[in-house]
């Protein structure tokens, strides 16, 4: 029998958060998941990434999930505790709120490998709308506080990557807000909205489909400690195990997750309701690519979302 290991896995360290995002299924103004939401046992945390740590194999450790990870109150201790593993990469997804000066110097001292921020274009008026209880002027102060840091340390993590969400009221800034950071950060990408819980939101799908490839590659780890099916099972109504009952990788090849492996390979997406109406499988496809010279980038065009490099 074949054992198959996650090449990431999503730790929600909390589901908890400090905005209201347009497109957030947990705090938004659509929001539907009902499950609990708070900060993750120590019990959890610790028992995941030693068992993480344990596999020795190359590992991004996503240390968020549907909250604001800074919100748990030891989240520097895990974070520390991830990085005693030498092939665990860690970072996480931020909305840079409450990335203070401390949070930089401590992200650069520990070497950690990443840092996300999700902002959503250039002008503070209209991120209020989309990301309520925000201050676009804040999160931008500790973003180039962070990159400063970074720059005086000499050091090349960690690498910090831009997401911008192309809602209908930002999407006119999203040269602005390519130009604005281009050369300043390692990575931006511009991704398209869709209003959850719809998974068919991408505006260029290929026909064909194929089998997922979540099912084999991304481990997701709910703040209570379920494992749930994917990135897609917001509520976790399909959870896989539970961190403590056994141990991951058996949870990871467990026979609910088996059967959907066999079933995608198959061709077999209809069976299951979640896979039935999603179309996240074509995530990592890149269909186009193009260059554009007034802005100096290069483009990538994925299902979900374009990717932007310097030429």
């Amino acid at each position: 029998m074949t054992i198959y290991f996650p090449s990431q896995v999503v730790l929600e360290v909390t589901s908890a958060c400090n905005l209201s995002c347009k497109g957030c299924a947990i705090h938004g103004p659509d929001r539907f998941v009902t499950r609990q939401t708070g900060p993750m046992l120590e019990k959890f945390w610790r028992t995941a990434i030693a068992e993480m740590g344990s596999w020795n194999r190359e590992l991004n450790l996503t240390a968020h999930g549907g909250g604001e990870p800074l919100l748990h109150s030891r989240l520097k201790e895990i974070l520390q505790f991830a990085k005693s593993f030498p092939k665990l990469q860690a970072g996480f997804l931020t909305n840079g709120m409450l990335l203070d000066m401390n949070w930089s110097e401590f992200a650069v001292s520990l070497g950690l490998d990443w840092i996300g921020f999700s902002i959503d274009g250039v002008s503070p008026e209209t991120h209020r709308i989309v990301r309520k209880k925000s201050d676009l002027d804040l999160i931008e102060k500790h973003l180039l506080d962070l990159l400063s840091v970074r720059e005086r340390a000499k050091a090349q993590k960690p690498f910090v990557t831009l997401n911008m969400v192309a809602y209908e009221e930002v999407a006119n800034q999203k040269e602005l807000f390519v130009k604005r950071w281009l050369n300043k950060v390692n990575n931006i990408t511009i991704s398209h909205y869709r209003n959850p819980p719809d998974s068919r939101r991408w505006p260029v799908v290929p026909t064909e489909r194929k089998a997922c490839f979540l099912l084999w590659s991304q481990m997701v780890i709910a703040c209570d400690g379920r494992v749930g099916l994917c990135c897609e099972d917001f509520n976790i109504d399909f959870p896989l195990g539970r961190i403590g009952e056994k141990p991951l990788i058996e949870i990871w090849n467990g026979p609910e997750i088996s059967k959907l492996r066999k079933m995608h390979e198959q061709g077999d997406f209809e069976s299951h309701p979640m896979c039935r109406e999603c179309d996240t499988w074509s995530d990592n496809i890149v269909h186009k690519t193009e260059e554009i010279q007034r802005i100096g980038c290069r483009l990538f065009h994925k299902t979900s979302q374009t990717e932007y490099k310097p030429l």
